[in-house]
């Protein structure tokens, strides 16, 4: 295997998320077609790594989200870190969805 081709694609995808999701409505639709999925085939990883870019890229604090939604700092992390083997609670993606400026909806499903 060729590393450092490896390396350098991963470091250009990385790159170029970070600024494709510097726009709230991009990291909305991240977020949405992360969500979709995880409710499609029930593997939250995904979501959960979608979630962690969003936050990352905002450059918000852990520590500030947790006071700020009264969720664990912990379980946040463990969330993020995608440690967490269930699935998270409606009211703690309520938090973390409102606290990040977004709201979660319900739509009839398209044809």
């Amino acid at each position: 295997m060729d590393f450092e081709r490896i390396l350098r694609e991963n470091v250009k995808f990385e790159d170029e998320l970070r600024e494709h999701l510097q726009d709230p409505k991009e990291q909305a639709l991240w977020l949405q077609v992360a969500l979709d999925e995880y409710i499609k085939d029930g593997n939250f990883d995904a979501f959960y790594y979608s979630l962690e870019k969003v936050i990352e890229v905002r450059n918000i604090s852990i520590r500030k989200m947790s006071k700020e939604t009264e969720l664990s700092r912990s379980n946040i992390i463990k969330l993020l870190d995608g440690k967490t083997k269930t699935a998270p609670k409606i009211d703690t993606l309520v938090k973390i969805f409102d606290y990040l400026d977004f709201e979660i909806k319900i739509q009839p499903k398209q044809a």
